[in-house]
């Protein structure tokens, strides 16, 4: 009868086990259909990603490179799903591959022969002959038995019991933690390499790293074995290294690199042999794609480019109801290719003009084909390096200036031209209000992973750009301009809106933390380790929304990449001192602004004359001068004032005495004359700055 009881007591428990823990019992989920393994089993999706996420493997449609190869997908996996990414990711590595139906089979569990075999070959670790001293060593698959071998002799991998291996028994999470824990503390880590090697390529910024910390890593591009006596590769002083097909090697050639990793008390890393296929055409057709449709009220856009450049610009073609407007003119040679007929016979269906969006040899080259029957438009600050191209006088005397101001009608259609210089004294950018497009050249963008592309910014101190770019977005949104694609020099696909705050964080976290604030590189034999740059984001996770801005100097040197006067701020701490507006936006009136000048002026031969052109715009606002006039309408009686300071760290912003936030709006009653004043205290909570704007109602 007792025993009895018992029996019945221990049932009921077992029952109420169930009832509360059932995800633990059960194979199936709630509404789906996939198993749910028990306990600690680890599931092939989570076994995977862990590899994957360790080896810090980036997902093909996580960066921009237009040379990377097709993505392979399995016919059960998603990108979107959960551990979905770094599945694909093992995929195109080649740790993994589909079974028979081209399916991965993410929730089933994973053997622990098979969990051998990919840690074995993930890790570099070579196969061993030895056989491992199990009864049931004959279960074991041969071709997974080198694998086994190698982890339980290096001690990584034990038995299920210390006779029995179970080979085909689901391997549990924890075994798999310590096995990787093993490894990762014996073993460096293989060194991995970026971009990666299953695609051809007109050239490729190699970067190498180990997920070990602290490892150094040597390597060897001649084919011979890396030793400690090898080169040493740092991201911080070597860069991603820049593997280019120069004139005298095309159309193609072979890169190849070998590295070891090494680490004091630890196994140095096995080598790794990484092989890049570089090709560019000796000369080569331009092509081009169709982006936007042409509508009443919005121009076609054509993507234009040439696979033989070198560095691969883009240049615009835009179409109006009425006329086009070429923007940009590439690389190649004019006397090697004619990009006029090319658009003459496969684009154009109006008239057109050429505007050179800034002089650099990338993206004027064909300037000359146009000079005959075309009008071409070019800053004059440009106008000294585009007379390498276009050295006939009586070619340079047909060349308009364009300038910030202009609005250019091409139909149903204006492009309003603002001016940006940094990248190039002549930089100028055009803007579709109505639609949203931008047409910026270099001065945004160059998001290419693949080429570690940057912007060079080195033409303007680095505060007053940052004012400059903040002006320009202001200047965007006036009058309700809308901004909905960015179109680069250096990008094949527009940007999105969300580029432009990017940006401007760039350059702004560089004035509110001054040296700390910036990098030493990116690019490799160009700059490395010589540069000093600011980076948003990173180019293998964030797609296009990542920035890198090369600054003046070398990051640590006295360059002064900074304003020096009336206030030094490239001293130690000098980021501290800001209190300067670096913008003002005024809703309800209009800022009667100032000459900026960021260069001296510059004299040189044009059209048979010496002429002198001032790198400096007009009626900007200068955050060094104090004193401005705000032109009202007669009929309004209010305006806002919305204060950007230099730094965001200020102490204290005050219009008219009031204590107000970066960039919040005030409203503020005015009549003819009145004054506003705004006060600053920098973040070092000493060095203030006060402003007055008098009100002239017109």
């Amino acid at each position: 009868m007792l025993r009895n009881f018992k029996k019945s007591k221990l049932f009921l428990m077992l029952m109420i086990v169930v009832m509360l823990f059932p995800s633990t019992l059960y194979a199936s989920t709630q509404g789906e259909n996939k198993k749910v393994l028990k306990g600690d089993l680890i599931s092939k999706a989570e076994f995977i990603a862990k590899i994957s996420s360790y080896f810090a493997w980036p997902h093909p449609s996580d960066y921009n490179d237009i040379w990377k190869a097709p993505l392979k997908k399995f016919n059960d996996v998603k990108t979107t799903d959960k551990y979905g990414k770094e599945i694909e990711a093992a995929y195109e590595e080649g740790i993994i591959s589909p079974d028979s139906q081209g399916n991965f089979n993410p929730d089933t569990e994973v053997s622990r022969q098979d969990a051998a075999v990919i840690l074995a070959n993930v890790f570099k670790i070579t196969e061993s002959d030895n056989d491992a001293k199990f009864s049931d060593y004959k279960n074991i698959r041969p071709d997974a038995r080198g694998s086994v071998n190698a982890l339980v002799e290096w001690g990584f991998m034990s038995g299920k019991t210390p006779k029995l291996f179970a080979p085909n028994e689901p391997i549990k999470t924890s075994e798999v933690e310590k096995i990787f824990n093993k490894i990762t503390s014996k073993i460096v880590t293989p060194v991995q390499a970026l971009p990666k090697q299953n695609a051809v390529a007109p050239r490729r910024y190699v970067k190498l790293y180990t997920p070990t910390p602290d490892a150094t890593i040597y390597y060897t591009t001649d084919g011979s074995e890396p030793t400690t006596s090898s080169k040493i590769y740092t991201v911080e002083y070597t860069g991603h290294i820049n593997e280019m097909l120069n004139n005298s090697q095309l159309p193609e050639r072979t890169v190849v690199y070998k590295a070891i990793a090494v680490k004091d008390g630890m196994v140095t890393s096995p080598v790794q042999t990484f092989t890049w296929h570089l090709y560019r055409p000796v000369i080569d057709d331009f092509q081009h794609k169709l982006i936007k449709e042409k509508t009443s009220s919005s121009p076609a856009v054509y993507q234009l480019y040439n696979d033989s450049e070198s560095v691969r610009p883009m240049a615009w073609y835009i179409e109006g109801q009425d006329k086009g407007i070429l923007f940009d003119a590439l690389q190649t040679r004019a006397d090697a290719k004619n990009l006029k007929e090319y658009i003459d016979e496969n684009i154009a269906k109006k008239p057109y003009s050429v505007i050179i969006g800034h002089s650099h040899g990338d993206h004027m080259a064909q300037a000359p084909n146009f000079a005959d029957d075309h009008e071409i438009y070019v800053n004059e600050r440009g106008w000294a390096p585009i007379a390498s191209v276009l050295n006939n006088p009586e070619d340079q005397a047909k060349v308009k200036n364009i300038e910030e101001g202009d609005v250019i009608d091409v139909g149903g259609s204006k492009l309003h031209v603002y001016a940006l210089p940094g990248h190039d004294h002549s930089d100028i950018i055009l803007q579709d209000k109505e639609n949203g497009l931008i047409f910026a050249s270099d001065i945004y963008g160059c998001t290419r992973a693949g080429s570690a592309d940057n912007v060079a910014v080195m033409g303007v101190k680095t505060d007053l750009f940052l004012s400059l770019v903040q002006q320009t977005y202001s200047n965007f949104k006036k009058d309700d301009g809308k901004i909905t694609q960015i179109f680069t020099g250096h990008d094949e696909s527009a940007l999105e809106a969300s580029h432009l705050g990017i940006y401007e964080a760039a350059v702004q976290q560089v004035i509110d933390k001054g040296e700390n604030g910036t990098t030493p590189t990116l690019r490799g034999n160009n700059d490395a380790p010589n540069s000093r740059t600011t980076i948003i984001g990173d180019m293998w996770k964030d797609g296009t929304n990542w920035i890198a801005i090369k600054l003046p100097g070398i990051k640590g040197d006295s360059t002064e990449y900074l304003t020096s006067s009336p206030i030094n701020y490239n001293s130690k701490d000098g980021y501290m001192k800001y209190s300067v507006l670096s913008n003002i936006e005024i809703e309800g009136g209009e800022l009667v602004g100032k000459p900026v000048q960021w260069a001296e002026p510059r004299s040189f031969s044009w059209a048979g004359n010496t002429i002198t052109v001032n790198n400096s715009l007009q009626n900007k606002f200068d955050p060094w001068t104090y004193d401005y006039t705000i032109e009202v309408p007669k009929s309004n009686e209010n305006i806002t004032i919305i204060p950007t300071t230099m730094s965001t760290n200020v102490k204290t912003i005050r219009i008219n005495g009031k204590k107000v936030d970066y960039r919040s709006k005030t409203s503020i009653r005015v009549s003819d004359g009145s004054v506003i004043k705004i006060e600053i205290i920098a973040p070092d909570k000493v060095t203030t700055s006060t402003y007055t704007f008098t009100v002239n109602k017109k």
